[in-house]
């Protein structure tokens, strides 16, 4: 009896083992996934590169790869430090990046830029949908007045010049 057991056993010994290797690898999988978004990492990079152009590439870089992965809140913390964390190199660029993470993860994704854009406009105004700024009122400097600029002359409390020596 204990031999015809034996093969059964192996058999659902091996059955228990092939089902639970995919679980295994799908909760490995998502705790590398949520493993990606260490917010000591962009920090350590923005503390350690110290030129603001080399620490813009790095930032970028790390968020395009890493962003994703971010829960809401780590975005958001990540948002609210950028100023003392990327100093002179924060721009809205990475302004831009940050938002677009952040709608996705609040589940409200950013509509898509229309096909028409002009090349001109910057890609955040494009993005946006928005006018750009009005073009400036310049007026013909031939037809202004002349411009006279002359000394503030105060008189004194009581309202009479002084007497000349």
């Amino acid at each position: 009896m204990k031999q015809a057991l034996l093969p059964f056993s192996i058999a659902s010994g091996m059955l228990l083992l092939a089902l639970s290797v995919p679980a295994l690898a799908q909760k490995s999988s998502a705790v590398q996934e949520k493993s990606k978004c260490l917010v000591a990492e962009i920090r350590g990079i923005a503390f350690s590169t110290h030129h603001p152009s080399e620490r813009y590439l790095a930032v970028s870089e790390w968020l395009r790869k890493n962003g994703p992965s971010c829960s809401l809140e780590k975005l958001q913390y990540i948002n609210g430090n950028r100023p003392n964390w990327f100093g002179h190199a924060d721009s809205p660029a990475l302004g831009q990046i940050m938002d677009q993470f952040i709608e996705v993860a609040t589940g409200s994704a950013p509509k898509q830029a229309p096909a028409n854009t002009d090349a001109n406009r910057s890609s955040l105004m494009a993005s946006a949908g928005g006018a750009d700024a009005p073009k400036p009122i310049v007026q013909n400097p031939a037809t202004q007045p002349p411009v006279v600029v002359a000394p503030v002359v105060t008189l004194p409390p009581s309202g009479k010049a002084p007497a000349k020596p």
